[in-house]
């Protein structure tokens, strides 16, 4: 009797332990799933600073990662402008790449308010200019634009991260005949550094507003941009065509 007792006991104790380890091996992969559905969240919670970095980096700097370059074209006409300075026209193939993280919101409308030569990269990056053209004016547009509750793909473009968008413009450059002459509003012949203010915002609405009412698509940019320099060649008296153009 005493025998069976103690088989009977030994038999519950072992089905006792064979339960809890059945308990520890079902519980095993809750753990492990648990874990598995935190790493996304831990991830995401990683990749959120650099938004809100750039984020804080576009609100001190809004031209903070927007990255202009202007190629210059052949010239397609030399104007007289005097008797000492010729105008030359020159296309520009003008890109805008957006080096942010975050993505920005640009308008289809750009203009080149005004343009900017030096002697060297450093000296125009400086802001030493042998010539600063006069800022142009702009021309507000008001007819058929529609601000909605997201960017009309008509009128703006959303850039995601390296993505770009091009634009050709015509630039007159006045530049003297004569390097040793100095003549007000016009550049010396030669190898000059070359940029040029973009400007970004060309209707009456006021961006700010518009920025929280987009804010879910980018970054609304609203503010002139300046190209990156680049080396351009302006030649010394050139043949000239008679424009009717009058030095002011």
């Amino acid at each position: 009797m005493l025998r069976r007792q103690g088989r009977q006991t030994v038999i519950m104790l072992v089905a006792v332990v064979v339960t809890a380890l059945m308990l520890a091996t079902a519980g095993a992969p809750t753990g492990r799933a648990a874990g598995q559905s935190a790493a996304p969240a831990q991830t995401q919670g990683k990749s959120q600073p650099p938004q809100s970095a750039n984020s804080a980096a576009a609100a001190s700097d809004p031209i903070e990662g927007v990255e202009v370059t202007a190629l210059a074209l052949e010239p397609t006409r030399f104007c007289a402008y005097g008797p000492d300075a010729y105008v030359v026209y020159i296309p520009f193939d003008v890109t805008v790449v957006n080096g942010r993280r975050a993505p920005i919101i640009l308008s289809r409308y750009l203009n080149v308010q005004r343009v900017l030569l030096g002697k060297t990269n450093d000296d125009v990056q400086a802001g030493r200019y042998e010539l600063a053209t006069p800022v142009r004016a702009a021309h507000f547009r008001v007819d058929n634009v529609i601000f909605g509750p997201a960017p009309e793909e008509d009128n703006f473009t959303v850039l995601k991260h390296n993505q770009k968008y091009e634009f050709t413009v015509v630039q007159g450059i006045p530049v003297r005949n004569n390097p040793a002459k100095a003549l007000p509003g016009t550049a010396y012949p030669g190898n000059l550094a070359f940029s040029m203010e973009v400007q970004t915002w060309m209707f009456a609405r006021d961006p700010a507003a518009l920025q929280q009412q987009w804010v879910r698509y980018g970054d609304l940019i609203a503010v002139p941009v300046t190209a990156y320099p680049t080396v351009l060649r302006l030649p010394a008296n050139p043949p000239t065509e008679n424009c009717k153009l009058i030095r002011p």
